[in-house]
């Protein structure tokens, strides 16, 4: 087993942690920490340096009693927002260097380096190289990093996944100054794509709807790949403010509602209050009919950005893909009843729900982070250091009885 891989990622108005390791191509989660911080991310940018470093700060020691863990992070793996992503297509070649012609970890480097210096205009920074394949002079083809192989040259075809600079460069320093180095960085896009790839049960060209708290995000996927990507920014936390303000509730209260009920139409003999609220004529009680209708309007709007989402990202490909499947992920597709609500606006597309199911982490919101240590597990010739562990964690000793699990147990 792996050292044990600290991952971050960076949400709408929150901070994720998550520490886990891969075994046998499975991503286990270990810990898993939230930090709020309100008002500091807007659109995947900073706008509040302040807010933000102080939770950032939080994720840096870690030391839960209740969990049995202990840690001190000074690196990480780091999920950027997709918010601006585009992804190209690139191909670059290099001569071998040893002279028996055997590839080595230094002409991996040496093709994606080629790769890295590739010129971007429009203001966007690589953020991540993802080899397709690996060429050798002979024509063979791998799509792992063909190590020890005999070729005088070698050809790399890769996706470069670029974002406007300021995003990139702005969480860097960041980073830095709460000393965090950032060893590897992808964009959540394509770390959920990783870790679908890894259920058999999932289509591997697909489009998919990544649903957040305030942007909904829609990739082309082809093979496992993302190929194009669009986001609107509307998601669950709107879904939220709705029920808040039908109801004249609390953000907190509205969250419960929406996470116990969701959307439920089965029909029962006895229907009692959900809530208590007020409406334009003052106090008033609020029963789950009451929540579906709030949750249809909403739907009706969010239905309609959906929908032109996906035309938009696919209409360059003239139909070609108009029968694709959809898979919906994030923390906004756990919502009860969610696939009656979008089944009709696709009727030519089989709806798929792809909830995370690693040991320690199966909630929706908690792909991306699973899919970059997957990402991460193992050497691809990728941008970053090949990242082999965080350092030191361990489990505070105790009494209690020990899992069944000896990986984790060895922590």
């Amino acid at each position: 087993m792996d050292k044990p891989l600290a991952c971050i990622q960076i949400g709408s108005d929150i901070i994720k942690l998550l520490i886990g390791y891969e075994i046998n191509g499975v991503a286990v989660a270990l810990y898993h920490k939230e930090v709020a911080v309100p008002g500091a991310i807007k659109e995947g940018r900073v706008v509040d340096e302040a807010v933000f470093l102080n939770g950032l700060s939080q994720l840096t020691s870690i030391k839960d009693d209740t969990a049995k863990i202990s840690a001190k992070i000074s690196e990480c793996l780091l999920v950027l927002p997709p918010f601006g992503l585009q992804i190209f297509q690139n191909d670059k070649t290099t001569n071998i260097i040893a002279q028996n012609n055997e590839i080595a970890k230094i002409d991996i480097s040496n093709v994606v380096s080629l790769v890295k210096k590739e010129p971007l205009t429009n203001g966007l920074s690589i953020v991540d190289i993802i080899p397709d394949q690996f060429v050798l002079d002979t024509g063979e083809r791998y799509v792992d990093p063909p190590l020890g192989k005999k070729s005088s040259s070698l050809t790399i075809l890769a996706k470069i996944h670029a974002l406007p600079s300021e995003i990139p460069q702005t969480y860097e320093r960041l980073f830095t100054q709460a000393g965090l180095r950032i060893k590897k960085k992808c964009v959540s896009t394509y770390c959920l794509a990783k870790l679908h790839s890894t259920y058999d049960d999932l289509p591997t060209s697909y489009v998919m709807v990544d649903i957040g708290g305030k942007q909904t995000t829609v990739s082309l996927i082809g093979k496992g790949s993302p190929y194009a990507s669009t986001t609107f920014f509307e998601g669950g936390d709107d879904l939220t403010a709705a029920i808040a303000e039908a109801f004249g509730i609390g953000l907190e209260e509205a969250g419960k509602l929406r996470d116990q009920y969701g959307y439920d139409k089965r029909e029962c003999s006895y229907s009692p209050a959900i809530c208590q609220g007020s409406d334009a004529k003052g106090p008033a009680s609020f029963k789950k009919e009451d929540l579906n209708a709030v949750i249809e309007s909403f739907y009706e709007g969010y239905g309609q950005l959906l929908t032109n989402a996906v035309a938009v990202l696919l209409g360059k490909y003239k139909g070609a893909y108009d029968a694709l499947p959809i898979v919906l992920t994030g923390g906004g597709a756990s919502l009860f009843g969610s696939k009656e609500l979008l089944a009709p606006l696709f009727p030519t597309r089989e709806l798929f729900f792809a909830r995370p199911r690693s040991i320690g982490a199966r909630d929706y919101g908690e792909g991306a982070l699973l899919g970059i240590i997957l990402a991460a597990s193992k050497y691809t010739g990728s941008l970053e250091d090949n990242y082999r562990g965080m350092g030191s964690v361990s489990r505070t000793p105790s009494k209690a009885k020990k899992t069944s699990n000896p990986e984790v147990d060895a922590l």
